[in-house]
């Protein structure tokens, strides 16, 4: 279910009772007014299984419409969690975590209109996730306990150290303790965000790799996500540059600009820094409060590295033009996440 492209901010449904017996379900307003003008009136939501839930969008009432087999089929009782993750295209990723907040196993089945075969669900690739919710009554600075259910699924893969990286790319250091099933190291994350706990934030989704690192994205109490501020090499609060570790730069060429663009190359004296990619795999680029997830491939022996798909995405949302040259940069630890600026051949037009 990997998707490329412009990351909008995730939202959640924590489903109710009248939700599950209903066929609609209302998208947040902040979604509908920063998106709405990019969704199609009719798409899918598509889970990891690659089960397709056909919907239907009402722009004027920020509603989505035709849920009600979908909610009968996975016999949803309330209390389970919808997260919608979109990317600027057409459909909409959909990932369901419990009423113990850690994901589902999902149905090992497709919808009566498809014909493939559903796709068993796994820690790699893939990822597993588990959400925590804050207690007003408690004060959360470094420690945060892990979901039994989560553990139970994923125990066996967790190591002692992770980094965690936020949604601006920043990344810190945390530590898993098996005694207590707590990670602890989250004073990091009030460090870089400038705050003296985590209350602040309603909850907070983990998303586990099933190596060595989680993503950390914030939800507000309307379950809308926390777009921090900053860059990979940015600190949001002070302005402070971290020390670049990596860099790479690609000149916009005028086949670039072409309407299907099948690969954009990396030159190859960036090998040091493509080689600690996989063969198929990722990098976020951030630019401003945006952020694009481009695919990455590696070919010829692993000589040849290329952008491939979220290109047209992120060269269409920059206003890029042939000649223009980007500069993708990041910090320590960071091999994925990118701070990008833009160097502009247009006269007149300044660099961003």
């Amino acid at each position: 279910m990997e998707s490329f492209g412009l990351e909008a901010p995730k939202f959640v449904k924590i489903l109710s009772r009248k939700d599950v017996v209903g066929d609609e379900l209302k998208i947040p307003s902040s979604f509908c007014t920063q998106f709405g003008e990019r969704i199609r009136s009719k798409f899918h939501l598509k889970l990891r299984t690659g089960f397709l839930v056909p919907v239907e969008f009402d722009k004027r009432r920020g509603v989505l419409m035709g849920l009600g087999s979908f909610f009968n089929q996975f016999d949803f009782k309330g209390g389970e969690m919808l997260v919608f993750e979109y990317f600027g295209r057409l459909d909409f990723n959909l990932s369901v975590l419990g009423t113990n907040c850690s994901e589902i196993e999902y149905p090992l089945m497709v919808n009566s209109f498809q014909t493939c075969k559903p796709v068993r669900v796994k820690l790699v690739p893939g990822g597993w996730r588990f959400a925590k919710f804050m207690d007003p009554t408690e004060k959360i600075y470094d420690k945060i306990d892990l979901p039994l259910a989560f553990l139970n699924r994923c125990a066996s893969a967790l190591y002692y150290h992770f980094r965690m990286v936020l949604s601006n790319g920043k990344n810190f250091l945390a530590r898993y303790d098996r005694d207590s099933s707590k990670i602890t190291g989250f004073h990091s994350m009030c460090e870089i965000l400038g705050l003296p706990d985590l209350n602040s934030f309603h909850m907070l989704l983990f998303t586990f790799d099933g190596y060595l690192k989680f993503d950390i994205s914030a939800f507000d109490a309307n379950m809308f996500e926390i777009v921090f501020p900053g860059s990979p090499i940015r600190y949001g609060v002070t302005g402070e540059l971290a020390v670049v570790s990596s860099r790479f730069e690609i000149k916009v060429q005028p086949f670039h600009m072409e309407r299907y663009c099948y690969g954009v190359d990396i030159s190859t004296e960036y090998m040091s820094l493509c080689s600690m990619w996989g063969r198929n795999d990722y990098i976020v680029a951030y630019n401003g409060s945006c952020s694009w997830k481009l695919q990455v491939k590696r070919r010829n022996l692993w000589k040849r590295t290329t952008i491939h798909d979220g290109w047209i995405d992120f060269r269409n949302d920059l206003d890029l033009k042939a000649g223009d040259v980007c500069v993708f940069e990041s910090p320590a630890f960071s091999i994925n996440h990118f701070t990008v600026s833009v160097i502009s051949n247009s006269p007149g037009q300044a660099n961003r």
